[in-house]
Formats: C-alpha cells, sequence, structure tokens
C-alpha cells in the first residue's frame, strides 16, 4: 500500500520531502526550488494527503524508507556497531580490578573507541573563573555572587581607564 501512494508522488512533492528529511523550512525549500513557499506548503500538503502521514517529517521519512531502505535507520533500533557502556569496576572481581587499575591507573574503565569522551575523574576546580565562555565551561557557569563582582571590577575598570584618558587629555591640554 505504502508503495502504491509513493508512486503517486510528484517529483516536485519527492523534491520537498527530500529537503525537509533534511531539515530545511518552506522558506528555505522554496529558495532552492526557485519557487514559492506557498507552493513548497501546497506540494507538501498533497504528499501528507497521498502518504497518508500525520506531518511533513513522518511524510519524509515514508519517502526516504521506500527510496532507499538499506541507508535509513528507525531511531528504535540502535546499529550493532554502536559501542556497549563500559564495565564499571563495581560489576568487576577484586582480582580483576587490581590488574586494571595496575594497566589503566585509576578510574573508570572505557573501551578504546571512548576514550575521546572520557571526562577527567578528578576534575580540577577553577578557583578563578571568567565571565567569558571557556573551553569545556557551560555559558552561564558563574554564580551571582561571581557575577556582581565581575561587574563590580569592570565597573572600576572602566573608571579608572576613563580617569587615566581625562587625565592625559588634561596634561597634553597643558604641553600644548
Amino acid at each position: 500500500m505504502e508503495t502504491e501512494s509513493v508512486a503517486k508522488l510528484s517529483e516536485g512533492q519527492r523534491a520537498c520531502l527530500r529537503m525537509v528529511l533534511m531539515h530545511m523550512s518552506s522558506k528555505d525549500i522554496a529558495r532552492a526550488l526557485d519557487i514559492s513557499p506557498h507552493t513548497v506548503d501546497q506540494r507538501l500538503r498533497v504528499a501528507i494527503q497521498t502518504l497518508g502521514a500525520a506531518n511533513r517529517f513522518e511524510a519524509a521519512r515514508m519517502l526516504a524508507q521506500h527510496e532507499r531502505p538499506e541507508l535509513y535507520q528507525s531511531p528504535l533500533y540502535q546499529a550493532p556497531h554502536v559501542a556497549q557502556p563500559p564495565i564499571m569496576a563495581r560489576d568487576m572481581p577484586i582480582a580483576q580490578q587490581e590488574q586494571r587499575h595496575f594497566e589503566q591507573g585509576f578510574g573508570d574503565a572505557v573501551r578504546e573507541e571512548q576514550v575521546a569522551f572520557r571526562a577527567n575523574a578528578w576534575p580540577v576546580q577553577q578557583s578563578f573563573r571568567l565571565p567569558l565562555p571557556t573551553a569545556g565551561g557551560a555559558r552561564n557557569d558563574l554564580g551571582y555572587v561571581s557575577r556582581l563582582g565581575w561587574i563590580a571590577a569592570i565597573a572600576v575598570g572602566t573608571a579608572l581607564s576613563f580617569g587615566m584618558l581625562l587625565a592625559g587629555l588634561d596634561a597634553l591640554s597643558r604641553l600644548l
């Protein structure tokens, strides 16, 4: 039944659905196909009705599954090459734990492909935090006391630099 309904789609509807699968908006699709956004919405509406889908993304998924079933993977099932979670120390006998600690050092056991994603076991606390986003830090990782301190420090620094600028201009005007 799905094959018959996909066969009824026009090439324009298929092009719009392929771009929906790439998470493009109606305006972006219209720009790419050089048509109006209203035409894109109309094509998608007809395609949704033809396929009996609930929304544009489901219709795009149905088309992708029909055109290339080997490339489309349902999100319900993971591929077999996805790494399994690491075996934690509490799941291992004590002799194996001691051997692992001797070979790898202390910390959680990780697989070779997970080493790049391993978090530091003992993170170093930074006592002096900048008010700017830094590598490894969140955008708003300062507390309200730290924020107020930085606001005060910036205000004092601005006042001092403005005062120095005025003093320099005054000294310059006395020389000339």
